[in-house]
């Protein structure tokens, strides 16, 4: 997991090193010009940042989102921090998967700028003629303008239609200003076969063996659409990152779970896999204190899903992320 000594270290080394060429579709700076325009503003600590919505217009529509300002963040608003965007589920909102991930409870998480959007393209029921994608963009750059974020480090999580967006935006060129992607219980309408997306991501998810509602090894569409089955969606984005030889690594039984990753070159445990073999339809917890913890598909305690995401996303920067 990200601690405090540790985004320190890397926004040091940030002072005395040049980034690659920018790919296709960011913008990237130097790494000494990491700082966005929102530095030096201060803002309410907590959810919400203090006031009872925040809303952009984006595509003509006015699109709320939440946001969690670390506890210490006015000590030195000047200090650019990392950022996760992260995305609730079908007929959920901000609040909830607020509650679900609760980066805030962990040290590691306690260093983020948290932003909470509400909602997705990617099933067939959602709205037509949206476009959460462009919301995203547009939304990342108002963070940048109004809080002091390293462009470096910026994230995107969610739960189930929450889940399936990530990866909706991992397959797109609105991904590319992301460093990595995180899902739980990923509803994964838009990417059904293994060439449905050409991206190359660092990419990390959960799925309980019981869920139901997406289930690991569908036999038919859900109520969304078309979806694949968990095994071989993993395997495609081991495929995407690794080509057409990448071997998978199979844990066995972890006690309750099992992990599947793919490492290629220097992208050590680029895929990242959470089989869950008594869970439903959750963002997994150890201790059941989250949302997801009342519904009764949501009792196994085998894996705390935060810290994983939050050591996941502590491998990767814009910098060493793979990308094409």
């Amino acid at each position: 997991m990200i601690k405090s000594s540790a985004l320190a270290a890397i926004w040091a080394g940030s002072l005395a090193t040049a980034a690659p060429g920018k790919p296709e579709g960011f913008e990237r700076q130097p790494w000494r010009r990491l700082a966005t325009a929102g530095c030096g503003k201060t803002h309410h600590a907590g959810y919400n940042n203090d006031t009872a919505t925040h809303s952009i217009i984006s595509g003509g529509l006015n699109r709320t989102y939440g946001v969690n300002v670390p506890n210490d963040y006015n000590n030195d608003p000047n200090k650019a921090r990392a950022l996760i965007i992260d995305y609730h589920g079908s007929g959920g909102n901000g609040w909830q998967q607020y509650d679900n991930s609760q980066y805030y409870n962990y040290p590691a998480g306690a260093e983020y700028i948290a932003v909470y959007p509400g909602h997705w393209q990617g099933p067939n029921y959602a709205p037509p003629g949206v476009s959460d994608l462009n919301f995203t963009t547009d939304l990342l750059d108002h963070i940048q303008e109004q809080y002091c974020v390293n462009t470096s480090l910026v994230y995107a999580s969610g739960k189930s239609n929450g889940a399936g967006f990530v990866d909706t935006l991992a397959c797109s060129d609105h991904g590319d200003r992301f460093a990595a992607f995180a899902m739980a219980s990923a509803a994964l309408y838009t990417d059904t076969s293994r060439d449905s997306c050409t991206k190359k991501r660092a990419i990390l998810e959960s799925h309980g063996d019981k869920d139901t509602t997406i289930p690991y090894h569908p036999t038919e569409p859900g109520r969304g659409g078309p979806l694949p089955d968990i095994t071989q969606w993993v395997s495609w984005w081991g495929y995407r990152d690794c080509g057409s030889g990448a071997k998978a690594q199979y844990s066995g039984d972890l006690g309750g779970y099992n992990t599947t990753i793919y490492t290629c070159g220097n992208l050590n445990q680029v895929v990242n896999h959470y089989q869950i073999f008594d869970l439903g339809h959750c963002w997994p917890s150890s201790t059941g204190k989250n949302f997801d913890g009342s519904r009764s598909y949501c009792n196994d305690k085998s894996v705390d899903f935060t810290p994983v995401v939050l050591s996941f996303f502590s491998k990767w920067t814009i910098e060493n992320s793979p990308k094409n």
